[in-house]
């Protein structure tokens, strides 16, 4: 006698839940045994043997022999597991206005080939998209296609990720609507999953302390421009239309410069790329910045990596803008952090080149401007990736597919 189809699909259901647990366990816990997973998972013992069992045949495992390790009763010694990195590759890529980044990841979001190239954010849509398929073809290589599961996409600005559209970004003024996943689907024959760089630097956080899935973590990113992204619990916070975080264009000085966006006296006016650059050149218009000069001389462009790399080496001109930056960054997140109360705020872009200088500033204006409650506890630290979170964010979007516990959907119901 057969059974319901429904009890076929609780089945199934329950199945592919209890073996996402067990992957996920042995990625938090690794190298880690299967008495260790089953405590973690509260699974029966059989029930983790004959998991890992299909692990390992799919290769998604590896187990080893612990090395000198005895039993009781000369059995055979416990196996050390542990996530087979190279089973899978990703294919991830950050489009940020001025630089372009992409690698090809493990299934760890460990990067394996990287590609990066500066681009002109004025620039028309087309010829950046060329440039970014041809790194991502030099990064792809020769790399099996059959081990390939897919390719992340960090994008800035406001973001369909349903349907795979740029609809528009400050900082990239001449894209509008621009199907980007659809163009990278038809042209590299893999599935492209899209998101916004802010959250996909969040989601990396999250990804790389799978033990610690109770923190409320604020992180502040400094790029071309400056964003934001609120992550509780695991869960990274997504606003109306998908579209949040957008700090650097709260007012900050009423009777300001104009900014990109159209208003006036924005955060991103002091802190961004752009913002760093004018007040560079303005201060070797007074014959300042020396060192600056000298790099310019010697051919090296004006970026803001360059600013925070001299500030770092000793230079005080240079040093100087980067503890201006870091005021302003200061402020801004002591007022998020009366807003949110966080157990941490992490900070990534562009000025891990600056890490200490910036780092002791943002400390000292927390602790000025902040509410002692609000920062009880509270830790201030660089993101793990720095400048390439978002990059391994559009990673671990994709890669999170075989580790995350399926979404469940609900039948409509049948009058």
């Amino acid at each position: 006698m057969s059974r319901p189809e429904h009890q076929i699909g609780n089945s199934q259901l329950i199945s592919a839940v209890n073996s996402r647990l067990v992957l996920q366990a042995i990625r938090a816990l690794q190298p880690t045994y299967r008495a260790e997973v089953a405590r973690h998972t509260r699974l029966t013992p059989a029930t983790v043997t004959g998991i890992v069992n299909g692990l390992l045949d799919h290769d998604l495992l590896t187990a080893t022999p612990e090395y000198g390790a005895t039993t009781p009763r000369g059995g055979r010694p416990p196996q050390i597991l542990n996530v087979n990195a190279g089973a899978r590759y990703v294919l991830a890529v950050d489009l940020e206005p001025d630089v372009l980044r992409v690698a090809l990841t493990d299934l760890l979001v460990n990067i394996i080939e990287f590609r990066e190239q500066a681009v002109d954010r004025f620039a028309e849509p087309d010829g950046t998209c060329r440039t970014l398929l041809r790194l991502c073809t030099e990064v792809l290589g020769e790399a099996s296609t059959t081990k390939l599961l897919g390719a992340g996409l960090s994008l800035p600005g406001v973001v369909d990720t349903t349907e795979g559209i740029l609809l528009s970004s400050t900082n990239m003024p001449r894209w509008h609507n621009v199907p980007i996943r659809a163009l990278l689907e038809q042209r590299l024959s893999l599935p492209v999953k899209v998101g916004r760089s802010t959250h996909l630097a969040a989601l990396h956080e999250e990804w790389i302390r799978p033990l610690e899935p109770d923190r409320i973590v604020l992180l502040i990113s400094l790029r071309t421009g400056i964003g934001m992204c609120l992550m509780t619990h695991g869960e990274v916070y997504v606003g109306g239309l998908g579209f949040d975080g957008e700090i650097g264009h709260t007012v900050v000085e009423i009777d300001g410069s104009p900014c990109e966006c159209g208003n006036r006296g924005c955060l991103e006016t002091f802190v961004s790329a752009s913002a760093v650059c004018e007040r560079a050149e303005a201060m070797m218009r007074l014959r300042r910045g020396r060192a600056l000069l000298a790099c310019l001389d010697q051919g090296e462009i004006l970026r803001p990596e360059l600013v925070y790399r001299l500030a770092k080496r000793g230079d005080a001109d240079c040093a100087e803008i980067v503890r201006d930056v870091g005021r302003y960054i200061g402020i801004a997140a002591a007022n998020m952090i009366n807003l949110f109360a966080p157990h941490e705020v992490v900070l990534c872009g562009s000025i891990d080149t600056a890490d200490e200088i910036i780092l002791d500033v943002v400390k000292r204006q927390v602790e000025a401007h902040s509410l002692p409650k609000s920062r009880e506890r509270l830790t201030i630290r660089l993101a793990e990736a720095k400048e390439k979170a978002p990059l391994l964010g559009a990673a671990v979007l994709v890669a999170q597919e075989i580790f995350e516990l399926p979404k469940l959907t609900y039948a409509a119901s049948h009058a």
